[in-house]
């Protein structure tokens, strides 16, 4: 089975957290992990029914490893602690890892909840509270199919970015595709985050993928809309950052001398204060020498204006394979990536998809 396992990059050390409190190990596969700041706390999705006690509902569930402790606990649980009637999936936690968001189609894990489609939740795994944050300022659900996805919540755990095609989250929601937006867990107050620095909204195409900077203040999401910023005009799936506080959208998926991309990018991962933003990208002429026709790994430092590719060998030598699953560490110095590229790192001969991480500090 598909199992998580967490990696120690200064002892060394790699041990294995989908497993029960008594060390038992899986009885079905576990996947799409999320690490507290501390890496204390581990979050991943598992169909296992023996993680638990009680877990009879034959659903994909989300769980937490406590690392410290050994417990592993359900975190796709109502408040009164009843199972979810549906699968659950895509876990985003806080640095703390207190709170806990993921998508579930269950319509029993929080009042008023009467239609079956995939809405966003948060656990907060110290009062025992999950609701739902999936809806509107005024409490109202979405309709039946406008489902809501990929959650990133925030490291001090008052805000989450989730896109959902439902028109009706915020006024004025005219465009029929996928938005981005922005949820605030004190305020209850949703806004939508992909839209161009005037404010209008996307045309022709959705948004999707958000990642969220620590505070909630910048939100990097792909769209392939061509309106959020001025001449966007290669057709392409591009990688933008939405600053909440200052009303501004920028494009990131850029050379450093600003020359747009050829190819699609995707997938963002922001650094905890927004200035690093890690993306996979089809695109040739992001960087000099990228002949190699796969997706890479790149790095856009918003500040300094630099665009740098990171899934490289040591040498600099570009992969032979695609790489992706980019995910950058809060202060923005590391990135890891997957790929299957054997030319990566010395005596990779195992033909298989590995986890590397890149230290922008060394190079």
């Amino acid at each position: 089975q598909t199992d998580v396992f967490v990696r120690d990059t200064v002892s060394g050390e790699t041990s294995r957290v989908s497993v029960a409190s008594d060390g038992s190990q899986a009885n079905n596969g576990s996947n799409e992990a999320s690490i507290s700041a501390n890496g204390r706390f581990v979050v991943f999705t598992s169909a296992a029914s023996n993680l638990v006690a009680g877990d009879t509902n034959g659903q994909t569930d989300v769980f937490v490893r406590d690392t410290v402790s050994g417990e592993t606990s359900r975190v796709s649980v109502a408040s009164d602690g009843s199972q979810a009637n549906r699968s659950s999936h895509q876990p985003s936690v806080s640095a703390d890892g207190r709170l806990i968001a993921f998508v579930s189609d269950a319509s029993n894990l929080a009042a008023g909840d009467t239609i079956s489609t995939y809405d966003v939740f948060v656990r907060n795994t110290g009062s025992g509270e999950t609701s739902r944050v999936s809806v509107d300022s005024g409490g109202n659900q979405a309709g039946p199919g406008f489902g809501s996805y990929r959650p990133s919540m925030s490291a001090d755990g008052r805000s989450v970015a989730f896109f959902s095609q439902w028109p009706f989250f915020v006024a004025g929601d005219t465009n029929g595709v996928q938005d981005v937006f922005l949820k605030d867990l004190i305020s209850g107050e949703i806004t939508r985050v992909s839209v161009a620095s005037d404010g209008s909204q996307s045309e022709f195409e959705g948004s999707f993928n958000p990642s969220i900077s620590a505070d909630g203040r910048f939100v990097a999401f792909s769209s392939e809309a061509p309106n959020l910023v001025a001449a966007d005009t290669n057709n392409k799936r591009d990688i933008f950052v939405r600053d909440v506080v200052a009303g501004q959208t920028t494009r990131v998926s850029v050379a450093t001398d600003g020359t747009q991309s050829n190819n699609t990018s995707d997938d963002p991962s922001l650094s905890a204060d927004g200035r690093i933003v890690a993306f996979r990208s089809r695109a040739s002429n992001l960087v000099a020498g990228d002949t190699n026709g796969q997706y890479d790994v790149f790095v856009r430092d918003t500040v300094s204006g630099e665009t740098s590719r990171v899934s490289v060998a040591f040498d600099g030598s570009q992969t032979t394979s695609q790489s992706d699953i980019a995910s950058v560490s809060a202060d923005g110095r590391f990135v890891t990536f997957s790929s299957p590229a054997p030319n990566l790192v010395a005596a990779d001969t195992n033909n298989a998809k590995d986890v590397f991480i890149f230290d922008r500090g060394s190079g």
